[in-house]
C-alpha cells in the first residue's frame, strides 16, 4: 500500500510538473506569436497607407524618362536656331531690295522725282539724277532701319519664346520629379518598415521557439526527476527489505540454537 502510494505520488508529481511546464511554455510561445502577428498587421497597414504614393511615383517614371531623354526643346520648336537666323544687322542688299513694297516705293519715288525735275525744266540733268539718287538712298536707309527694328523685335520675341519654353520644360520636369521622389520615399519607407518588422517578427518567433523548447525540456526534467525519485525510493525499499530479511534470518537462527541447547 505504501509502495503504491509512493509510486502514485511520484507519477502524479511528474504529470503535474510536466503539465505546468508545457502550459507555461505554450502561453509564452502564444504571446510571442501574437506579438509577431501584430507586427505583421502593423506593417501591412503602413504598407497600405504608403502604397498610393508608391504607385503615383511609378506612374510618372515613363513621362519623366521620356522628358529627360528628349532634345533640349522637349520636341518643340528650336527657337534659338530661329533667333540665330534673325540676328539684326545681317540684311544684304539683295534682301533689302526683296523687302515687300520696296520696289514699288522705289519706282514710285523715282517717278515722282523725275516728274518734279521735268516740271522745273531740268529733264534728265545732273540735278535730277542727283535727286533720284538721294531719294533711292533715303528709301534704302529708311527701309533698312525699319527692317533692322523688325528683325530686332523678332529676334527678341524668339529669345523670349525660348525662355518660356525652357521654363515650361523645367516646371514640367520638376513636377514629374516631385511625384517620382514622393513615390521613391514611400518605397524606401515601406522597405525600411518591412526590414524592421521582419527583424522584430524573427526575434519574437525565435522566442516562441525557445519557450516551446523550454516547455519540452521541462517535461523531460519532470519525467527524469520522477524516475529518479522512483528509483531512489525503490532502492530505499530494497535496502529495507534486505535488512529485514537479514534480521529475520538472524532471529530464526538464534531461536533454533536455543532449542538445541
Amino acid at each position: 500500500m505504501v509502495a503504491a502510494l509512493a509510486i502514485g505520488t511520484t507519477v502524479g508529481s511528474a504529470v503535474i510538473g510536466a503539465g505546468t511546464s508545457m502550459l507555461g511554455a505554450s502561453k509564452a510561445a502564444g504571446a510571442a506569436k501574437d506579438a509577431a502577428a501584430l507586427q505583421q498587421r502593423q506593417y501591412e497597414t503602413t504598407r497600405g497607407d504608403l502604397l498610393p504614393y508608391n504607385q503615383a511615383g511609378q506612374s510618372v517614371l515613363g513621362d519623366l524618362t521620356n522628358l529627360a531623354r528628349s532634345d533640349p526643346y522637349g520636341g518643340g520648336p528650336n527657337y534659338l536656331a530661329m533667333a540665330q537666323q534673325n540676328l539684326p544687322g545681317t540684311m544684304t542688299q539683295q534682301q533689302l531690295e526683296a523687302t515687300p513694297g520696296y520696289q514699288f516705293a522705289l519706282s514710285q519715288g523715282l517717278q515722282s522725282t523725275q516728274n518734279a525735275a521735268a516740271a522745273r525744266g531740268l529733264g534728265v540733268s545732273g540735278a535730277s539724277l542727283k535727286g533720284a539718287a538721294k531719294f533711292a538712298t533715303g528709301l534704302a536707309d529708311s527701309t533698312y532701319q525699319n527692317q533692322f527694328a523688325n528683325q530686332q523685335t523678332k529676334y527678341q520675341d524668339l529669345l523670349n519664346l525660348n525662355t518660356g519654353q525652357q521654363s515650361n520644360l523645367t516646371n514640367q520636369y520638376n513636377r514629374l520629379s516631385g511625384v517620382a521622389t514622393l513615390g521613391e520615399n514611400a518605397a524606401a519607407t515601406t522597405g525600411a518598415e518591412g526590414t524592421k518588422s521582419a527583424t522584430a517578427q524573427g526575434g519574437l518567433l525565435s522566442k516562441a521557439g525557445q519557450y516551446q523548447a523550454a516547455g519540452i525540456q521541462g517535461i523531460g526534467n519532470a519525467i527524469t526527476g520522477a524516475a529518479q525519485n522512483y528509483l531512489s525510493y525503490q532502492a530505499y525499499q530494497d535496502d529495507i527489505a534486505s535488512r529485514n530479511t537479514g534480521q529475520t534470518r538472524y532471529e530464526t537462527g538464534a531461536q533454533g540454537g536455543g532449542n538445541s541447547l
